[in-house]
């Protein structure tokens, strides 16, 4: 008799310790999705985040626009950003307006606010202000309407665990390189990373150059800054 009470008891304090702690579990991740960044279709944070809703405009497509642009990789990618906001953030309306109508707004406002220069002189002097470059994608992420749904935080060193930790916290990665055997002087996205059993870890890239997405290895990336562009 005495053992089937003790029985009773340890299974109804058990069961009130597996109800407490799927209580607790259930306020964790109610919290954790709380945190999570309010991507469309997807409920966890992760580096392969973006891919779906991703942008992959280039300078080609703008460069004849009006009276033509030069080293306009910083407007092209803040089009890009823009761009893929509208299609990943819930109950973000996309725009009528065109990618190239967004881009002559952009490159407007780095003209107007003296940060992107329309020229190219000896190779050397033209181009967006590598030390002004997140205010001007604040700017453009404002005269989008999505000031207030991002934030926009600067980085000081390119290196790959830098780059997959901030993609892996929800971010798109603005990187600013700095003599790159291919790009020079550069501003491209970075949307997206991934191990493969060939190739290691890579990098998904919109490098304003390809019309679509460019998967690269660590060394690719280069040296330079980076900026995160993160929904809050």
């Amino acid at each position: 008799m005495i053992k089937k009470v003790n029985q009773i008891l340890n299974t109804v304090t058990d069961s009130g310790s597996r109800a407490r702690s799927g209580r607790r579990d259930l306020s964790k991740r109610r919290s954790a999705a709380k945190k999570s960044p309010a991507v469309t279709g997807l409920n966890e944070r992760g580096s392969r985040t973006w891919i779906p809703f991703a942008s992959y405009c280039t300078t080609g497509q703008f460069m004849d626009l009006e009276k033509g642009y030069k080293r306009h990789c910083s407007p092209t990618a803040a089009v890009n950003i823009v761009r893929t906001l509208q299609r990943g953030l819930e109950n973000r309306r996309r725009p009528n307006e065109s990618s190239e109508d967004m881009f002559l707004q952009f490159a407007e406002i780095g003209r107007r606010t003296r940060i992107y220069w329309n020229q190219d002189f000896l190779g050397h002097f033209g181009g967006t202000s590598n030390f002004l470059t997140g205010i001007f994608v604040r700017s453009c992420l404002r005269a989008a309407g999505l000031g207030r749904s991002v934030r926009v935080r600067f980085h000081p060193w390119i290196t790959p665990d830098a780059i997959e930790k901030a993609l892996e916290q929800g971010s798109i990665v603005l990187l600013q390189v700095y003599h790159h055997p291919t790009y020079k002087n550069h501003h491209m996205l970075c949307y997206a990373c991934r191990e493969t059993d060939t190739k290691g870890r890579e990098f998904l890239l919109a490098d304003g150059w390809k019309p679509g997405p460019l998967w690269v290895d660590d060394k690719t990336l280069g040296h330079g800054h980076f900026l995160t562009i993160r929904p809050v």
